[in-house]
């Protein structure tokens, strides 16, 4: 009779990890991702950014709300603009919306992710992982190579057009 009451507890359990399992699978595939390029640094410069373009694959909307990184102390998702003349860098506000079929780019002089605090020097064409962290599709962890500015090549179609996005927090 134990054996008869085991059995369903034991399907119901491996239905439950091979669910999470697709889950967890699916989140990384909903995105695309260009190859992940930070700013290399000089000894003791205390920050860099990391450049990539995001692709939404998926058939819902979705939003980079973070992301996290063990070579700085505070990683933070930002833009720069223009205001009255000065470039100015700002942290954004509610994430950055991802909306399905859409792809947003993060490169030099608008978005980008914001590595502060370094805790190692980016030598050039070194590798170091940064996480995304999404609304919706939960951590990815990417793997980026550092390079020298004049290397950072972000060749994307809609480059120009990802620096004028309204990053105002919106309801899904």
């Amino acid at each position: 009779m134990a054996k008869i009451l085991h059995r369903p507890v034991v399907v119901a359990l491996a239905m439950m990890v091979m669910s999470g399992m697709n889950s967890i699978a699916a989140a990384s595939d909903i995105f695309s991702f260009s190859e992940m390029q930070l700013r290399a640094t000089v000894a003791g410069m205390p920050s860099s950014a990391a450049y990539l373009k995001i692709t939404n694959n998926g058939v819902s909307d979705d939003r980079l709300i973070a992301a996290k990184a063990t070579i700085a102390q505070r990683v933070e998702i930002h833009s720069m603009e223009m205001d009255q003349g000065v470039m100015r860098m700002r942290a954004v506000d509610g994430g950055l919306a991802i909306a399905a079929g859409d792809s947003v780019t993060l490169a030099p002089g608008g978005l980008h992710i914001m590595l502060m605090g370094l805790t190692t020097d980016l030598a050039p064409d070194s590798q170091h992982e940064i996480i995304l962290v999404f609304e919706k599709a939960g951590d990815i962890k990417l793997t980026g190579t550092a390079k020298r500015p004049a290397d950072i090549m972000m060749n994307m179609p809609g480059h120009d057009a990802s620096h004028n996005q309204d990053h105002s927090k919106k309801s899904q």
